[in-house]
């Protein structure tokens, strides 16, 4: 009978976990997008951007970005969301365990803080409606003109 249990229990694991992964791709809650877009407000004289450069943003270790010298505020989307996982995959090689591990060092040491999370999309787009010096990243191309691509990844 525990054998019998455990069989049971093992194909109730299986189905809980079809279920739920097929609950996500069918919701839209799961990251789906091939492309990441780094976007900036429209008021921005920014016009791109290269990797290295976001690189060295949303690792903490720039403020600016060149040739002007602006300084820009780095948005992330949700803490353990999938656009925040797959951008920092796509920008860094890194899985987000990493990321949270490195964030979470720094933040320790108290040399810089992690760039502020601010939801999905749609709060990145109201966000840089207000605030020209900030930069983040959508899960889709805007259509929205108040913003302007600088990046695609990959």
């Amino acid at each position: 009978t525990v054998i019998k249990a455990s069989k049971q229990l093992r194909a109730n694991l299986v189905i809980a976990l079809g279920l739920a992964l097929a609950s996500l791709g069918s919701s839209g809650s799961a990251f789906a997008a091939d492309t990441l877009y780094v976007v900036v407000s429209a008021q921005s004289a920014l016009r791109s951007v290269t990797q290295k450069d976001v690189l060295a943003l949303y690792t903490g270790r720039a403020r600016t970005l060149p040739p002007s010298g602006e300084v820009f505020t780095p948005l992330d989307q949700q803490r353990d969301g999938p656009a925040r996982a797959a951008f920092y995959q796509a920008l860094t090689g890194m899985d987000i365990a990493r990321i949270n591990s490195y964030w979470a060092r720094l933040h320790f040491t108290g040399q810089v803080q992690p760039p502020q999370a601010i939801g999905d999309d749609n709060a990145v787009i109201q966000r840089l409606r207000v605030d020209p010096s900030a930069i983040a990243y959508l899960t889709r191309e805007p259509q929205d003109p108040s913003v302007r691509v600088v990046l695609r990844f990959p």
